[in-house]
């Protein structure tokens, strides 16, 4: 059995191995380490954390993007294996008064109010933003004018007399 000398791929420090493992190494453009504990901190990788992080979020995006499909098949699968609907509902009425209080905040109304203005506009397709607008000129309306002025321009005030009168202008009661 014959040594080779070899520089450690971590430490760098001068080391000796079988010449044939030193040869095949270098062969497959190994890297070589002195002891056990070279080789584990040599084998590490230099990127931090935040950098991991990043790379499995891209990673992430990408596989979800990709097997849509075959993914929401398994979540559905695993949710009719699961799914327990009396224990729902016991949590469901559990959090109940929880959930009416969080919909009184006021910061959750404005946003549900935004919410449902989007959803709504999405009805109208590319006139999303006329409709929009349009439901925000009719609120500053409603908010500035009275009850009267409303229903004078609508033409809704005295209703049933205005039906009368015509009524009696059509077959001349």
């Amino acid at each position: 059995m014959s040594l080779s000398p070899f520089h450690c791929g971590h430490c760098g420090a001068l080391a000796y191995q079988k010449s044939s493992a030193v040869n095949r190494a270098r062969r497959a453009g190994f890297s070589l380490y002195c002891n056990r504990r070279c080789a584990g901190l040599g084998r590490r990788s230099s990127k931090s954390k935040a950098q991991k992080v990043a790379e499995k979020a891209e990673y992430d995006r990408a596989y979800r993007k990709e097997n849509r499909a075959a993914l929401k098949v398994k979540k559905a699968a695993y949710f009719q294996r699961t799914y327990d609907p009396a224990s729902a509902a016991i949590w469901r009425k559990q959090r109940s008064a929880q959930h009416a209080e969080y919909c009184r905040r006021p910061e959750y109304r404005i946003k549900k109010r935004e919410y449902d203005l989007d959803r709504r506009a999405q009805e109208f397709g590319e006139f999303a933003d006329s409709y929009k607008l349009l439901s925000g000129i009719e609120a500053e309306i409603s908010e500035r004018a009275t009850r009267y002025e409303i229903m004078l321009a609508n033409g809704t005030l005295n209703k049933s007399q205005q039906r009368r009168r015509e009524y009696d202008k059509s077959y001349g009661g």
